[in-house]
C-alpha cells in the first residue's frame, strides 16, 4: 500500500519544480507499464529508510521522499534529459540516439517483460486462434483484415475493436518495429494514455485486441493471450529470446547520479525484486543487471 508520502504525479505540470529545489527527494517517471513495480518499491522504500542517509551514508539526513509518475517510456528519457526527472522508467531498449544525448547513461534492467497479443477470453478469436503469425498482425493492426471472418472464416462477420498504446508507449514503438515494419497501424484504432486503461479496455469490450504488457495481463482472468510465431509469451520463452517481443524494464540514470538515486536503484534490483514477481512481471539476477 502506498504511504502519505508516495506522490504519484498526474500530469507534466506537477513536474516543474526543478529537481535541484528539491534537494531531499528524489523524481521517477515514464513507462506506465513500470509505474505500479516502481510506486510499490518506492513505498516500500520510504517505510524501510525514513531518511537517506539511513539507505546511504553519505547522502543528508533528510526524509526519503520520492515522486513517481507514468507518461510513457517516451517521456521518461525526456524527462531525464531535460533535468525533470532523476530516473526515467523505459520499458525498450534505448536509442542510440537517446544514449549520446544523455551522455552514456546509466541503464539497469530492474525485470524483464514481453509485448503480448491480448483479448477478452470471450473474444470470438480465443475461441478459434492459439496464435498468430506477424503477418497476421500486421494485416490485423493495419486495418487490412477488420471483420472476424477475414481473420478465420469459421467467425462472425463482426468488426474488430483493435486497442493499442499512444505514441509515447514502449509497446508501441516495439510492436511497429518488429511486427508492423513499414506498415502502419490503422488511423481507426483505439489509443490509449497508460498500460492500465488499455487492460480495462479488454477487460470491458470482447470485440477487442491489443499489444499490450505481458506482465499486465499474466494475472488477469478475463483476458488471454496468444502465441506470436510458433511461441506463447511464457516466462521461458521470453528469456530465451524465443518469444521474439520481448523486452526489458530499465531504470535509467545520468552517470553522476547521486547517492539517493544510487541506493534506490540499489533496493529496486535487490529487495524489490519480489515486487516484481508478485505484480507478474520476470525478476532479474542483481549480478547481471547492468547492460
Amino acid at each position: 500500500m502506498l504511504t502519505r508520502r508516495l506522490l504519484l504525479a498526474a500530469s507534466l505540470a506537477s513536474l516543474s519544480i526543478s529537481v535541484a529545489a528539491q534537494d531531499a527527494s528524489i523524481r521517477i517517471g515514464g513507462s506506465t507499464t513500470s509505474l505500479p513495480i516502481i510506486s510499490t518499491c518506492a513505498a516500500h522504500f520510504m517505510e524501510k529508510y525514513p531518511t537517506w542517509d539511513r539507505a546511504a551514508p553519505s547522502a543528508p539526513k533528510e526524509p526519503a521522499v520520492i515522486y513517481v509518475t507514468g507518461g510513457g517510456s517516451g517521456f521518461g528519457v525526456r524527462g531525464l534529459q531535460n533535468g525533470t526527472l532523476d530516473v526515467g522508467m523505459v520499458a525498450r531498449d534505448l536509442k542510440d540516439s537517446e544514449v549520446k544525448a544523455l551522455g552514456n547513461p546509466q541503464q539497469r534492467v530492474f525485470a524483464r517483460d514481453a509485448v503480448a497479443i491480448a483479448t477478452n477470453a470471450k473474444n470470438p478469436l480465443a475461441r478459434a486462434k492459439e496464435g498468430f503469425t506477424s503477418a497476421e498482425l500486421a494485416s490485423i493492426f493495419s486495418g487490412e483484415l477488420q471483420q472476424f471472418s477475414q481473420v478465420d472464416p469459421k467467425l462472425p462477420a463482426k468488426p474488430i475493436v483493435l486497442v493499442t498504446r499512444d505514441a509515447s508507449g514502449g509497446v508501441t514503438e516495439i510492436f511497429q518495429e518488429r511486427v508492423m515494419k513499414q506498415a502502419k497501424l490503422s488511423p481507426g484504432r483505439l489509443q490509449m494514455p497508460s498500460t492500465a486503461a488499455l487492460v480495462k479496455r479488454l477487460e470491458t469490450n470482447d470485440s477487442a485486441i491489443a499489444f499490450v504488457s505481458a506482465g499486465a495481463v499474466s494475472q488477469d482472468g478475463d483476458l488471454r493471450t496468444y502465441a506470436v510465431d510458433g511461441a506463447p509469451p511464457s516466462a521461458d520463452n521470453i528469456l530465451s529470446g524465443r518469444y521474439a517481443l520481448n523486452r526489458p524494464l530499465l531504470l535509467v540514470t545520468r552517470a553522476d547520479a547521486s547517492p539517493r538515486v544510487q541506493a534506490f536503484i540499489t533496493y529496486a534490483l535487490g529487495e524489490c525484486q519480489q515486487v516484481v514477481k508478485e505484480l507478474g512481471f520476470i525478476p532479474i539476477d542483481a549480478k547481471a543487471a547492468s547492460k
